[in-house]
């Protein structure tokens, strides 16, 4: 892995944008993140990024803490467990070009699901499921919230951010270990992701005050918006 300097401060600005955004609306960071780092330099996605953003929601989650949603993260968890091994075998046999395209692909799928037009109904066969499709999308192409999130998108706005934050946490510190059997996850992966930290920080501080206005729906179209324009872009680049 050689990610050039010039590369990684785009890269924490990027993470920085991204960051505000999840810690506001609940999830979205690598939603919006991955595509553009995947454009940028392939070996930012999915090691370096899951780093950062593993700090990231253990942060959201202890904030608001009152409003996890237990039952959903164990769930969600079990069902997260077997697709993240499944997804380690998938990662370590794909090429660059494929991972782009499979992000690509993702994230649109990602940002069709998280529109609204379908509702799932909340119990606990669907966040089974939604924890399998997304610990298969997280180890694969570093996209793991819009499932989860879909399933709660009628939570208020404390509740989401909390657990989804709480999933998000449990879910780094079981992805994380399948990316790096994967050989996506070594020492230079890890220094890259050191460097995206204070960038995730940085955006979890900004997004205090954005909160209110989150939750008053406000911001949520905007994170569909550039996701989806970043998928298209990465697509066409690798077909």
């Amino acid at each position: 892995m050689n990610v050039d300097a010039d590369v990684v401060i785009i890269a924490m600005i990027v993470m920085t944008i991204a960051s505000t955004i999840q810690a506001s609306v609940g999830f979205g960071a690598n939603m919006l993140a991955a595509p553009v780092f995947a454009l940028l330099d392939p070996d930012l996605v999915p090691g370096p990024i899951f780093v950062a953003a593993g700090v990231l929601t253990f942060a959201t989650a202890w904030r608001e803490r009152e409003g996890v949603d237990r039952e959903v993260v164990t769930v969600a968890t079990a069902g997260r467990i077997p697709a993240s091994i499944l997804g380690a075998f998938v990662l370590a046999a794909v090429d660059d070009r494929s991972l782009q395209l499979m992000v690509g692909v993702t994230i649109m799928v990602a940002v069709i699901l998280s529109s609204g037009v379908i509702r799932i109904p909340e119990r606990r066969a669907t966040f089974f499921g939604a924890g399998f499709v997304s610990g298969f999308g997280a180890t694969t192409a570093a996209i793991g919230g819009p499932p989860v999130a879909l399933t709660l998108q009628h939570r208020n706005g404390r509740d989401l951010r909390a657990t989804m934050g709480a999933y998000f946490a449990i879910g780094s510190v079981l992805t994380l270990p399948a990316i790096a059997a994967a050989g996506r996850l070594g020492w230079a992966e890890l220094a890259v992701g050191a460097c995206l930290i204070p960038a995730a920080l940085l955006g979890f501080v900004f997004s205090g005050p954005l909160r209110s206005h989150v939750d008053a729906g406000r911001v949520r179209p905007l994170v569909l918006g550039l996701a989806a324009i970043a998928a298209v872009v990465l697509i066409v680049r690798t077909i």
